[in-house]
């Protein structure tokens, strides 16, 4: 596999996760592939580590027999872990990763439009699902709507504007179709609040946003989170990276949940979320945001 993604706070992930030899990892947002093939370095030469990615294009056929690539949504994680078992002679997992980060390849490919120019405005991460494009929401939802997407998932702290505007276009015939319109019509709107320059894109919340809100990532992570504790072995450990208050909110709070009173199902082992190193945010800008947390299931 041809990637430029580089895997955040690799070093972290693998120590908290510790794999060993003859163990098998599930990594449920396989992506760029770097943590998953650091991890089957270490489990290696019985060990297995199942890939998961909702992005077809990314998960292709593995010529290492170690590795079993599955293109589904990672909500579907115990139906997944039945049949690849079934098929493959898996009986105990020990170990899951979720790294919840836009990979480096996806904001470089201009076809779907992650990334600020060109591309057809559609963010979803399985372009063959049956999930509305992020151009078809902006064309049906009310002015109120779009706002309270954008503020909910992005926390955007110009949303009615945006949101004013968005729906402006398109009753003036000139409806945002591709990600470059998208992000002009935000970058004008910071031009004539702001004088000085972002450091990053001025409609970095905006499409975090709409991407949310597209394939339901919030939900995909409420629901994902219990059924990897069910998924692994006594002792085991699940790992999350998120990458913005959202996300990280929302894997705190469950896993406090999970971790109180007398019917706990798990160990926190980050009582404050591992954040990457200074020399790491300088060699991978896109790492900066990144939080690590760690649990172990009881």
């Amino acid at each position: 596999m041809i990637t430029i993604h580089e895997p955040v706070m690799l070093k972290e992930v693998l120590r908290f996760l510790d794999p060993r030899p003859s163990q098998n990892f599930i990594d449920c947002t396989f992506g760029g592939g770097g943590h998953s093939l650091a991890i089957l370095e270490l489990v290696k030469p019985d060990g297995k580590v199942i890939g998961i990615d909702w992005d077809r294009r990314v998960v292709q056929d593995s010529h290492n027999s170690n590795l079993i690539l599955v293109n589904d949504n990672y909500r579907n994680l115990k139906d997944i872990v039945k049949r690849v078992s079934e098929r493959h002679g898996i009986d105990r997992i020990d170990g899951i990763l979720l790294d919840l980060g836009l990979s480096s390849d996806q904001l470089a490919s201009d076809d779907r439009g992650f990334g600020f120019s060109g591309g057809e405005l559609d963010l979803r991460f399985d372009a063959s699902s049956d999930l509305p494009k992020a151009y078809e929401l902006l064309e049906s939802l009310s002015e109120k709507e779009i706002k309270d997407i954008l503020i909910e998932y992005g926390e955007e702290p110009l949303a009615g504007a945006i949101a004013k505007k968005i729906v402006e276009s398109r009753k003036n015939g000139q409806p945002i179709r591709t990600a470059s319109d998208l992000a002009e019509l935000v970058s004008a709107i910071y031009r004539r609040r702001f004088a000085k320059p972002s450091k990053r894109h001025p409609a970095t919340r905006v499409f975090q946003a709409l991407r949310i809100a597209v394939n339901d990532e919030y939900g995909n992570i409420n629901s994902v989170l219990p059924k990897a504790i069910d998924t692994l072995s006594a002792g085991a450990r699940l790992a999350v990276i998120t990458f913005h208050s959202g996300e990280d909110r929302i894997v705190k709070n469950i896993f406090k949940e999970l971790a109180k009173g007398d019917t706990a199902r798990i160990k926190i082992l980050t009582k404050k979320p591992i954040e990457p190193s200074e020399a790491e945010v300088v060699k991978n800008p896109r790492s900066r945001s990144a939080k690590l947390r760690v649990v172990e299931k009881i």
